[in-house]
């Protein structure tokens, strides 16, 4: 009975020492991750996906890298479950925004702890997120852990461009296999990290469409001083008042339903919102959506489309009459809405035949909300310890959109963050805070365990 003794008492030490790893490996790799300057233009990720390569083969994680073009590069690699249930996909992108260094009082891509926070460009979006899923990886493999699911890493380049030529698109039609799962998580949950501790977790289960268009209005030139009625500008000046005062109707999902419900238990705009959630459908909802949209626009933004005006162009000259006037909008379209239908609406408002509008569809299919009755979303809950966690719909898109419209049920799961440092990504002096980093990496290992262990 000694040694059995002595071994249970050993466990919890163990089983410590086991967590400090993984966090220290965390850091360790967020450090070296943010120090590779991988910003999108160019992206040059293959120098992050080399990285990765060498520190998983440390552990006999063997990866398989993809190219599209050049030094566009990904990294997948796969521990092997027993084949009982269907693989789990453990998604990031290594691709950062580009960092104007005048503008930090940090150098952005030399990784600085400094007050509790790691700065750097990445820290937030998401290097750190790469960096917990190959620790957790590396996590499996020493530890033995036996898995019902294949775990795969996907380490993504070319998220951040945007542009009409994807490097998800090549992989996905070239080699999808690499890739398919049943489950998977990656960016975009936007949890709250307040006070110090975890404060919610926000598990991204819908998101919104990213579409532009462009608005033309062409008229007869001439000289400024003989007005006439055929003004370009004039008329797409018009159509341009039109279409950025409309306010399209508010849709719950059962995913933006849910996160209300959740954020009427403590927000500071809870009468506001369960307005919304008493409201029938119709004028009444409309209504109650705009008045929580003057108190919370984020929250406003989750429940309808919005079409922004972003770029004007016309004219060259302050008396000339111009040929032709353009305007440029952003569009984010709800889960499930095609972009046909939201063009024929767009037509309808504009209420113009002259004022001529292009746009670029989406790649893929329209892809509704994630359901949450799954084990991995179980997983989220139950790993999060009493911590609230909710399901979220995501005002921007990320590639998750992708997978999910090829058959993947994914989750956006991220280091949290506090609203401060949520306003830092992208922008200047990034920051993620060290505890959340540390938390958020035995909470992702324990989300992987719940999920893909035997």
């Amino acid at each position: 009975m000694l040694p059995l003794l002595l071994l249970a008492l050993a466990a919890p030490a163990f089983a410590a020492d086991r967590d400090a790893d993984l966090q220290r490996e965390t850091l360790a790799h967020t450090k070296a991750l943010i120090s590779l300057d991988t910003s999108n233009p160019p992206g040059n990720e293959l120098i992050a996906a080399r990285y990765i390569e060498r520190e998983l083969r440390k552990d006999g994680i063997a990866s398989e890298l993809y190219t599209s073009t050049g030094t566009r590069t990904s990294l997948v690699a796969r521990l092997k479950g027993d084949g009982s249930k269907r693989p789990l996909l453990l998604m990031c992108h290594t691709d950062v925004v580009p960092a104007d260094a005048k503008g930090w009082t940090t150098p952005p891509f030399t990784p600085l702890e400094k007050d509790g926070y790691l700065y750097g460009r990445g820290s937030g979006d998401v290097k750190s997120l790469c960096a917990a899923e190959m620790a957790v990886l590396a996590y499996l493999k020493r530890a033995g852990t036996p898995l019902a699911r294949d775990v795969i890493f996907f380490a993504e380049a070319d998220e951040e461009t945007g542009s009409s030529v994807r490097h998800i698109d090549s992989l996905l039609r070239d080699k999808f296999e690499l890739v398919d799962a049943e489950y998977g998580i990656n960016e975009g949950g936007n949890s709250v990290w307040k006070d110090g501790k975890i404060h919610e977790v926000r598990v991204d289960a819908a998101e919104k469409e990213y579409m532009d268009l462009t608005l033309t209005a062409k008229g007869k030139p001439g000289h400024s001083s003989v007005p006439t009625e055929d003004n370009a500008l004039a008329r797409l000046a018009g159509a341009v008042a039109r279409l950025a005062a409309h306010r399209f109707p508010v849709v719950l999902n059962p995913v933006t339903r849910g996160f209300l419900e959740r954020q009427a238990e403590t927000s500071a705009s809870a009468d506001a919102i369960r307005a919304v959630l008493a409201a029938p459908a119709g004028a009444k909802l409309d209504a109650a959506g705009l008045a929580l949209a003057r108190l919370e626009p984020e929250l406003g933004a989750m429940l309808r489309d919005t079409v922004t005006p972003t770029i004007l162009k016309a004219g060259y000259k302050s008396n000339v009459i111009p040929a032709d006037a353009t305007a440029t909008f952003n569009a984010r379209l709800l889960p499930g809405r095609t972009a046909a239908a939201m063009i024929a609406d767009i037509r309808r408002i504009v209420a113009d035949p002259k004022v001529e509008i292009a746009f670029e569809p989406p790649t893929r299919a329209s892809v509704g909300a994630m359901p949450i009755d799954t084990p991995l979303y179980r997983a989220a809950v139950e790993s999060a310890k009493g911590v609230r966690v909710m399901p979220y719909m995501a005002a921007w898109t990320t590639d998750s959109q992708d997978l999910r419209a090829r058959g993947v049920i994914m989750y956006g799961i991220d280091p949290p963050m506090t609203h401060e440092d949520l306003d830092r990504v992208h922008g200047e002096d990034e920051r993620l805070p060290l505890a959340a980093l540390d938390w958020y990496a035995l909470y992702l290992r324990d989300i992987v365990v719940k999920t893909a262990g035997k």
